[in-house]
C-alpha cells in the first residue's frame, strides 16, 4: 500500500481549477472576501441586504467568496550516479518509495502532478507530464525501483524551471546534495519562482555505521575514482562531523531561499512529512 502524507502552502494559487488549496479566484466558496456591486458579480443568490441599506448610492451589495483551488505538484529527482549508493537501503528505491506517496498524496488532494528526472541532462525518458495521475504511483514506484543511476553529473537539474510552466507550483527537490553549494545556490536561484521542498536523501551507511578499525575501500560513483582508506576512531568521527556540519550548512542555505530540508535518511515515514508541513 502506496503512503499518503498531507501537505499546505502558506500562499495563495492563482489556479482557475477546484482544489483544496486557498486561491485567488472568486467562486462559491467559505471564504469570504468581501462586498462587490451586484452588476459587477451577478449572483443574487449572495446579496446581502445590510450591506445593501448601508451602501450611499443605495446600490445592490452582494457577498463574494474565494474559489479553494488546485495546485501543480512536481517531484524532480536528482538520478547522477550517487544515487545508486545501496547501505542500509537502496537509495533508488527510497527515491521511488518517497515519489510514489507524492504523486499518491497528490492525486487524492486533488492537485496535478508531475515528475523530472536529471542526471546530467534532463532524462525524458522518465518524464511525467503535469496532469491528474491515477496510477502514476504504481508506476513510478516500481520503474524507479528497478534504476540503477550512471549519470556523471547533476547538471540537468538546472535545465528544469523552463518545464515548470507558470503557474507556482510546490517542488519537491530530491537529491543527496553531494554537489557543491555553489551549484545549490544556481539550481535553487532558477526555481525561484516556486515553492521548494528541498529533500536530503542520505544513507546512515554513508557515515554512521562506518568502522572503527580496518581497511575501507571508497568509490566516487561520478567520477570512478576508488582510494583506500585504514579506518580509525579519529577518521571515522571526522567523517561524522564533516557530514553533521554539512547537514547545518544546507539547512542554512535552503532557509535563506525559502524552505529547511527535509531529510529522508534511511526510510520514509509519511508522517514525518506532514509534521514537516503543519509545524508550527
Amino acid at each position: 500500500m502506496i503512503p499518503e502524507f498531507h501537505y499546505q502552502v502558506s500562499w495563495r494559487s492563482p489556479g482557475i481549477l477546484p482544489g483544496h488549496h486557498r486561491g485567488t479566484q472568486h467562486g462559491t466558496s467559505h471564504e469570504f472576501a468581501g462586498y462587490a456591486l451586484l452588476t459587477a458579480h451577478p449572483d443574487p443568490r449572495s446579496l446581502d441586504i445590510r450591506a445593501t441599506l448601508h451602501d450611499p448610492f443605495g446600490q445592490l451589495m452582494v457577498r463574494t467568496f474565494r474559489q479553494r483551488s488546485a495546485i501543480p505538484v512536481y517531484v524532480i529527482a536528482d538520478l547522477s550516479a550517487s544515487m545508486g549508493f545501496r547501505g542500509t537501503t537502496s537509495k533508488t528505491r527510497l527515491l521511488a518509495e518517497f515519489t510514489a506517496s507524492v504523486a499518491y498524496s497528490a492525486y487524492r488532494t486533488g492537485d496535478l502532478f508531475g515528475f523530472i528526472a536529471c542526471d546530467s541532462a534532463i532524462r525524458w525518458d522518465l518524464f511525467l507530464p503535469l496532469r491528474w495521475h491515477k496510477g502514476a504511483a504504481a508506476e513510478l514506484l516500481e520503474t524507479l525501483g528497478n534504476f540503477y543511476p550512471r549519470g556523471r553529473s547533476s547538471d540537468g537539474l538546472n535545465e528544469v524551471a523552463p518545464h515548470l510552466g507558470k503557474q507556482k507550483a510546490l517542488v519537491f527537490l530530491v537529491s543527496d546534495f553531494h554537489f557543491s553549494f555553489d551549484r545549490l545556490d544556481t539550481v535553487l536561484d532558477s526555481l525561484v519562482r516556486h515553492d521548494v521542498v528541498p529533500v536530503v536523501l542520505w544513507d546512515s551507511a554513508e557515515f554512521d555505521r562506518l568502522p572503527s578499525w580496518g581497511l575501507i575501500y571508497l568509490k566516487d560513483p561520478e567520477t570512478g575514482i576508488r582510494r583506500r582508506l585504514f579506518m580509525r576512531p579519529a577518521l571515522r568521527e571526522k567523517i561524522r562531523a564533516s557530514f553533521e556540519q554539512r547537514r547545518d550548512d544546507l539547512e542554512r542555505i535552503c532557509a535563506l531561499h525559502g524552505r529547511e530540508p527535509f531529510f529522508l535518511k534511511d526510510r520514509f515515514d509519511p508522517d514525518d512529512l506532514t509534521r514537516y508541513f503543519y509545524r508550527a
